[in-house]
């Protein structure tokens, strides 16, 4: 058994007329259509690509129907597509349909004994065994697999199908299962086994798949030997629950990451191995914390890679909370899932039905009961409802995972206003960060002022802008989206009448460090960011959505990112100056989608000033995923030092005055005639209040320093990095002075080969054997860099493009070139705290396309481009690279670091096979296009 329950028991607790036995009935209801028809089992592998699964005009996802496999609906407009691209993603939903309605038919054998279900599950597991080897390795995303394009969902569908075997194995049925173990179990479990993904949520579950299937296998030392290496399931918990029990990628993988765990302590508590108390605390609190920073509409925060707006009032959530109490009472989860469950939200489908197992599509908030969950439940839920909690999440602070929420209730507009303020900052969440550091966050019960837009299609190019600081309430320097960098709480109080969260980021850009602080008090808020730089810089901070009132003349102007898309200024329309720029405006803020509004909400309001001569602009920016455009307010800071003050108030204010180079900052006069004064102090903030006559303050307390939020990037460990860097120390000495033709010939030689792969779907080996020689030099003029690459095949690029222009790419955002042979070659400088790379070129070998026989791309904004020429074999390419000593300022040092990333791509396949890397193979290359962090860069040493 994969589940630790009791047959005997669980029967008599699911019987007709039980609390469970009604969702044991609504399965079964569900499942009554499938029993004279097979599951769909497509015969095409699932496909990732840019249009597949979503409307070309609105650009939502399309309907998922098990049933319509080649008619795919979108909902907002009634379209049906039949395109192959929408059924290669269909694929992905009916492969996981499929296997998870197995598992249904499994358990309701078990604990009902119908023989209809029985046949079902038995023969759709045997019917997906002989057809495994028929879907081919390759076009993979992220990692190998066969049914789909990412290892992670073969891990989703392969454990389903694990716990359907168990379950029928439970009841006593063993028809076909050598086939399945044969022919599925095991070359499936081999397939994930292969590929480790460090510490990301999706190695949560192709750990425990691994660990289920050769539990099943009968493979005892394998499996003890898997739960005790580095990178363990328990490892995993470890170092990807924080403290508090958040998942440390953030809200969107957090469930995700949790429900993985779920099946793994079951599979622990099954073989006699519970959590130590630590760890087990740390996992139960995972249960309760994403409840901890819900919003006032019962949506979950937007931040990082999170979906927007997604609903708790969803089934998946009620389940969350069923499970949770059946590992242990929580007065908190017990409060929530009463709410689920108070009947309040819409009566409308939950989704279940067309639910493609753990791989989830959120859908809007429903009325909900325990007949609402899924098998999980069914079997491992409490067999009586839990009693009612009481609990209403109020401030908190999580330093870790960087979030800092104030809360306030009180009488506004006719209803009870709950607002929400929240002030980002902390870890940089493995890959899956947004650079938000310092964002503001501002919502009154449904209307969001300061929002999040969270993230979009991740093949769509409107991710960059979703990913960029520009599309965050939150500071960038010099048109550049944020770097990385060092976060720190520095206060965080809460006395209800006010409170207040200060935040201070290091490095938004090389010398630039920036604190916010954000008081809230009864019907308003103070924002005060104040920054410095080692030399002049223009800092941008977007202030709101909607307009400044002050401002009469507007006058169309040219606004430019640093260069890159990840900058998010190529998504701007509409771009205009202040015509006269006042140091302070007052603003009508429009809420997050409702930028249609002619009038914005009455007593909505906010005032901002600047310490310098502003700069104000305003620009159509695009909405939240699915939402429309809307205009955004923007200003500009130029010097070496700032400050940027603001109050937002979401009540009516008689006065405010702002004083942005202090002491006193910010002055609000309530219609009472009550006067608050606030300032920094030496102890924290000061409030000062005057009300008819009587004085009084407001004194709110700096965290001690020893108890500030350390260094809050990610620090991955070992799991990240599966080869150590053969070259990481070395230092390579080029001959000074020698000719091109000598550099090429007589440069110190580096072979690549098996120590420098890097794979996406099959390891080196076998005729995967590509090979590699550089040389690198300088003359006096150039740095010379030549490659001989030996691939088996002649060069394959991408169809389409220019000798200067590449084609679009329809599988991704990524550059096109990624997924041709072709090279990316990397310089810094030594010694550079940043860690930047000063130059970057992806260059791919056209043979001789429109005269030209090498196209480039620069991949540093602004950065140098080389002279190039190559050559196409029959058996693979050469290329020589020339850069300008004169670009290339990082060689007037004498030391610089240095990558070659060479990336091949055989003429069967549509994305790139692997990579050799200079500075070190391992692992698996995925989803990273031409982006290569300098983690492990060679150090060239100019002779």
């Amino acid at each position: 058994m994969l589940l630790p329950f009791t047959v005997h028991d669980r029967r008599r607790e699911t019987a007709p007329g039980t609390s469970l036995g009604a969702l044991a009935d609504a399965l079964s209801s569900e499942l009554d259509p499938w029993l004279a028809t097979p599951l769909p089992i497509p015969e095409v592998k699932a496909r990732l690509t840019r249009a597949g699964g979503r409307c070309p005009v609105h650009g939502t996802p399309l309907e998922f129907d098990p049933w319509q496999p080649h008619r795919h609906r979108c909902e907002p407009c009634g379209t049906c597509y039949t395109d192959a691209v929408h059924h290669e993603w269909w694929a992905m939903g009916a492969q996981l349909f499929t296997a998870e309605r197995t598992v249904h038919a499994a358990a309701l054998f078990l604990l009902r004994g119908r023989p209809a279900h029985r046949d079902l599950a038995i023969g759709t597991l045997r019917d997906l065994a002989q057809r495994y080897r028929h879907w081919p390795n390759r076009d993979n995303v992220l990692g190998p697999t066969r049914p789909f394009f990412s290892t992670y969902l073969e891990s989703i569908w392969l454990l389903n199908l694990c716990h359907a075997l168990a379950l029928l194995e439970a009841a006593g049925v063993h028809d076909s299962h050598d086939t399945v173990r044969e022919q599925l179990l095991a070359p499936s479990s081999a397939l994930i086994a292969g590929y480790h993904e460090g510490r990301s949520n999706r190695q949560v579950w192709n750990e425990v798949a691994v660990l289920s299937a050769w539990t099943l296998l009968g493979d005892r030392a394998r499996v003890e030997a898997r739960l005790s290496r580095p990178g363990s399931l328990e490892s995993l918990m470890r170092h990807g629950l924080l403290a508090d029990g958040t998942w440390y990628e953030g809200e969107n993988y957090h469930q995700f990451a949790h429900r993985g765990l779920w099946y793994g302590v079951q599979l622990l508590a099954a073989r006699g191995r519970p959590l130590d108390p630590v760890l087990d605390q740390r996992y139960h609190e995972g249960f309760v914390t994403p409840f901890a920073g819900l919003l006032p509409d019962e949506t979950l925060p937007s931040r990082r890679d999170s979906q927007y707006a997604v609903s708790v009032r969803q089934w998946r959530w009620a389940e969350w909370c069923e499970l949770g109490l059946a590992h242990r009472h929580d007065e908190r989860l017990a409060a929530v899932l009463q709410r689920l469950y108070d009947g309040r939200a819409p009566q409308r489908e939950t989704g279940r039905a067309l639910s493609t197992a753990d791989a989830e599509r959120n859908r809007p908030a429903a009325a909900l009961t325990r007949a609402d969950c899924s098998w999980r439940a069914l079997l491992m839920a409490a067999a009586t409802p839990t009693p009612n909690g009481h609990w209403t999440p109020g401030s908190l602070v999580q330093p870790q995972q960087g979030l800092a929420v104030l809360r306030r209730a009180g009488e506004g507009h006719g209803e009870r206003e709950r607002v929400y303020v929240a002030l980002d900052g902390g870890a940089s969440a493995g890959g899956h960060g947004h650079p938000d550091r310092l964002h503001l966050t501002l919502q009154s019960n449904a209307a969001r002022w300061l929002d999040d837009p969270g993230t979009g299609s991740y093949v769509d190019p409107t991710l960059h802008w979703y990913r960029s600081t520009l599309a965050h309430h939150a500071p960038l320097v010099n048109g550049a989206s944020q770097q990385e960098g060092r976060v720190t709480l520095t206060a965080f109080e809460d006395r209800g009448g006010a409170g207040w969260v200060q935040k201070r980021a290091e490095e938004l850009a090389p010398g630039v460090q920036a604190t916010r602080t954000v008081v809230v008090c009864d019907g308003y808020l103070v924002d005060l960011l104040e920054w410095t730089a080692a030399e002049p810089v223009t800092l941008t901070l977007p202030v709101a959505a909607g307009d400044a009132t002050n401002i009469a003349t507007w006058r169309a102007a040219a606004r430019a990112g640093a260069g890159g898309t990840e900058d998010g200024y190529d998504f701007l329309r509409q771009i205009e100056a202040a015509a006269d720029a006042p140091n302070t405006i007052t603003v009508a803020p429009h809420a997050a989608g409702d930028a249609h509004r002619a009038v914005p909400r009455a007593g909505v309001t906010a005032v901002y000033a600047t310490s310098g001569e502003p700069c104000w602009w305003r620009a159509l920016a695009p909405g939240a995923p699915g939402r429309s455009s809307h205009r955004r307010l923007f200003v500009d800071l130029h010097g070496t030092a700032g400050r940027i003050v603001g109050v937002w108030s979401w009540v009516p204010i008689a006065q405010v005055t702002l004083a942005p180079t202090g002491p006193v900052y910010a002055t609000v006069t309530t219609p009472d005639g009550t006067m608050a004064t606030h300032e920094s102090a030496a102890h924290g903030w000061h409030i000062g209040l005057v009300a008819r006559h009587a004085r009084s303050s407001i004194d709110l307390e700096r965290l001690p320093v020893d108890t500030h939020a350390g260094d809050a990037r990610d620090t991955h460990d070992a799991l990240s990095r599966h080869a150590a860097a053969p070259h990481a120390a070395s230092a390579l000495r080029a001959p000074l002075g020698a000719t091109v033709d000598h550099v090429v010939s007589e440069g110190p030689l580096i072979r690549l080969g098996e120590a420098h792969y890097t794979p996406t779907e099959e390891p080196w080996g076998g005729d995967n054997r590509p090979t590699a020689e550089i040389r690198v030099g300088v003359t006096r003029d150039l740095l010379v860099v030549h490659l001989q690459v030996h691939t088996g095949h002649p060069p394959v690029v991408p169809e389409g493009g220019t000798a200067t222009r590449m084609p679009d790419n329809l599988l991704d955002n990524e550059r096109a070139d990624v997924n041709a042979d072709g090279v990316q070659v990397y310089v810094g400088m030594a010694g550079d705290p940043t860690g930047r790379w000063r130059a970057g070129v992806l260059a791919v070998p056209l043979q001789g396309h429109e005269g030209a026989t090498v196209r480039l791309t620069s991949l540093v904004p602004g950065g140098p481009v080389p002279q190039a020429r190559a050559i196409a074999l029959t058996a693979g390419w050469e290329l020589t690279m020339q850069w300008p000593r004169a670009l290339l300022p990082a060689l007037e040092s004498g030391t610089v670091t240095f990558d070659v990333v060479v990336n091949e791509r055989p003429p069967h396949r549509e994305r790139r096979r692997g990579q050799l890397v200079l500075s070190g193979g391992g692992g698996f290359g995925y989803l990273r296009g031409d982006r290569h962090a300098p983690a492990h860069p060679l150090w060239l040493q100019l002779g």
